[in-house]
Formats: C-alpha cells, sequence, structure tokens
C-alpha cells in the first residue's frame, strides 16, 4: 500500500530540496534545481496532487518549451532536476513509480570545446613576461591549466599546502561534485611552480596559491582578464581564450601525446569514461597516426 504525506507537487519540492541541502548540496547545484522546479511549476500548477502527475504532463511540458525556443541543453538539464526529483520520491516512499519513466532526454548534436592549436598555445605562453613578479605568477598559472588540465574553480581554490614539488602532484579538494583528487605535473610546471613560491613567499592569513599583489585570492574576474590580456597579445583570434579553452587543450594535447583515455579520465575528475572519450575524438588524424605506428597486430606480425 502506497502511503505518502505528500500531497502536492509544492510539498514534494520543498521536501527534496531540504534534503538536498542537508545532504550538502553545493549552491550552484541547488540553483540549478530551483530554476528547474521553478519553470516546472509554471507550467503545472504547484498546488497540483502529486499523485495526479502523469507522463503526458511532462510531453506537454517538453513539446511547449521547444515552441518557445528553449534550447535542447536547458531543457534536458532540467529534465535531468525532474528525474532526480521523482526517483528521490519513489526511493523515500511516496510514490510507487515516477512519472516521468517513458521521459527520455532531447537528442543533441555532439559539441565539441574550442581548443588552441599548438601554434596559439606557443604564442600565449610566449607573450608572458617570466621575468616579473607577476610573469612568474602567471606563468605558473598557464601551465597548471594546461598541464594540471584544472577546472577554473579549481584553480582558484589551490591552497599552498596542496602542492608538493617533491611528488610534482596538487591535491584538488574542490572538484565537481566536491570530490578530491590528486593531479600530477610535469617538469616545467613543477620548476613554474617553484619560481612562483619563491617570489610569492608566505604571508600568514593567505593560504591561496595564486594571489595578488596585495596578497589576496585571485578571482573569476582576475584570472578571465589576464588570459584575454595575454591572447590578445599574442593575437589569437577566432577561439575564445579562456580557462576552460586552457583545460580542453590541455586534455586533448595529453592524448595526442599518447596519454590514455582512462587516465586522463583521473586527472580530470570525470565520473564518466563517456565525457573524457570526447577528447579521443578531438584528437583525430594524431590519434589514428598513434596507432599506426604502435598497433599491436601489425608489430605482433612484423616479419
Amino acid at each position: 500500500m502506497q502511503i505518502t504525506t505528500l500531497q502536492t507537487l509544492a510539498d514534494a519540492i520543498d521536501a527534496f530540496t531540504l534534503y538536498a541541502r542537508v545532504e550538502g548540496r553545493l549552491p550552484k547545484t541547488l540553483k540549478t534545481y530551483q530554476q528547474a522546479f521553478s519553470d516546472f511549476q509554471t507550467f503545472i500548477h504547484k498546488d497540483t496532487a502529486l499523485l495526479g502527475l502523469a507522463t503526458g504532463d511532462f510531453r506537454r511540458w517538453v513539446s511547449q518549451r521547444l515552441d518557445e525556443g528553449y534550447s535542447k541543453v536547458t531543457i534536458n538539464i532540467r529534465l535531468r532536476v525532474l528525474h532526480t526529483l521523482f526517483h528521490w520520491l519513489v526511493r523515500e516512499g511516496h510514490l510507487a513509480e515516477s512519472p516521468m519513466q517513458q521521459i527520455k532526454p532531447l537528442k543533441v548534436p555532439r559539441q565539441y570545446p574550442f581548443v588552441l592549436s599548438t601554434e596559439q598555445v606557443r604564442a600565449l605562453l610566449k607573450a608572458v613576461p617570466k621575468h616579473t613578479w607577476t610573469g612568474k605568477r602567471n606563468w605558473a598559472m598557464l601551465l597548471t591549466f594546461l598541464d594540471g588540465m584544472l577546472r577554473l574553480s579549481e584553480l582558484i581554490h589551490l591552497e599552498l599546502a596542496d602542492v608538493s614539488l617533491q611528488a610534482r602532484s596538487l591535491r584538488v579538494r574542490h572538484g565537481k561534485g566536491d570530490k578530491e583528487r590528486i593531479v600530477f605535473m610535469g617538469r616545467r610546471l613543477t620548476r613554474a611552480l617553484q619560481d612562483w613560491l619563491h617570489v610569492r613567499g608566505h604571508q600568514l592569513g593567505e593560504e591561496s596559491l595564486f594571489v595578488t599583489r596585495g596578497v589576496y585570492r585571485l578571482d573569476q574576474r582576475n584570472i578571465g582578464r589576464i588570459i584575454e590580456r595575454l591572447a590578445k597579445e599574442a593575437r589569437i583570434e577566432g577561439v575564445r581564450c579562456s580557462p576552460h579553452t586552457l583545460r580542453h587543450t590541455g586534455a586533448t594535447l595529453f592524448i595526442r601525446n599518447g596519454g590514455d583515455p582512462f587516465s586522463l579520465q583521473q586527472l580530470l575528475g570525470h565520473s564518466d569514461i563517456s565525457t573524457t572519450m570526447v577528447y579521443v575524438h578531438m584528437a583525430g588524424t594524431a590519434l589514428r597516426e598513434a596507432h599506426a605506428k604502435a598497433s599491436p597486430v601489425d608489430r605482433l606480425l612484423e616479419d
């Protein structure tokens, strides 16, 4: 027998939102939840009986949003949120089954992220005056994006204690979903961070790795402007040069240089290998050439 104390859609959303907050969902995640719930409730009244929701209600909502010009990506994000809500309601015993069981995400053409060419990367790095205080910082920061393949938020929250020059590694404690991981560094990035730490010094009260002259943590706007300015000086055109572009570029170069996607998945902090496989497709011709040189069967059967 089905027992529930949640009578309306609004009751269900309130209960789930409380659960999500107690479970420690990130503010950004909670905001995404709120946007999806608010959108759906503009179509289905919040006082609609929870047990009265049917598959057709969700199909009509999707259809209306498509007619209104919403992107399929936006609709799919909100569908995922609603699926999460109803999956929770079933798990908690408020519903016998989800009315969304038959609702599938919309098909969206695969979109590949923008990346810099090898020549553009070299030009960008060449634009950094490595002999100055800010130059040493910016050089280390660019290499961290490229070699460490960090997200912007991950780099911003790096602290001095997260750097191990001896192990040539970085501890990323603010990854997506608040997951912690270890990222390894090449020789050049290790040397760049060593040079930066030497001029940065250690002032009590600010443990952030990348700071301003006034020893305050660099924020999203600071870093974005630094990269945009260096890209302009490097005369990079035809692609938006941003922290995300550098991360995508580093990941693509990793595959082109012979790295395997499963190792890359761990370095990037992806929970699903299919997300990482995008970079395998982006590596294109270089990857085919690498296989031609290292084909297991060709090498095995060589005369």
